[in-house]
């Protein structure tokens, strides 16, 4: 394989869905950090929406919390990828096939929420009961 027809290398990272636009950090596999039995994205929630914050790139009013966000990380024990989203996020198949693509996952990759990524909409959501899903 030529090297102009190599596949850019999979990355690690951090995402926020703010109004219709991905807000993305991330990090090639290869330079992807340890974390137990994964590798994952260096830098932490919290602290990249604070420099985008100072930056102007998204609301100053707005916690990091209240919006969709989600990681990918690498899951050392089964060798795959694998993406973690508020609900919010992963409802919307065309932001899950954007984020696949910038971050050049398996159409396969595994999507799953989180307990830690749950926007303010979802925590404050009531409970659907089962007649509203028919």
């Amino acid at each position: 394989m030529k090297k102009s027809e190599q596949q850019p290398e999979p990355c690690v990272g951090i995402f926020w869905l703010v109004d219709k636009r991905l807000v993305i950090d991330t990090t090639p596999v290869s330079k992807a950090e340890s974390y137990s039995t994964a590798l994952t994205h260096p830098t932490g929630h919290i602290d990249y929406w604070t420099r985008l914050q100072s930056t102007g790139a998204v609301p100053a009013e707005v916690e990091y919390e209240e919006l969709p966000r989600g990681r990918v990380v690498f899951d050392g024990r089964e060798q795959r990828f694998k993406l973690y989203a508020d609900a919010c996020i992963l409802r919307k198949k065309s932001v899950v096939k954007k984020l696949l693509r910038l971050l050049h996952l398996p159409s396969d990759t595994p999507l799953s929420t989180d307990p830690h990524y749950k926007c303010y909409c979802c925590l404050t959501r009531r409970p659907r009961n089962s007649s509203e899903d028919e």
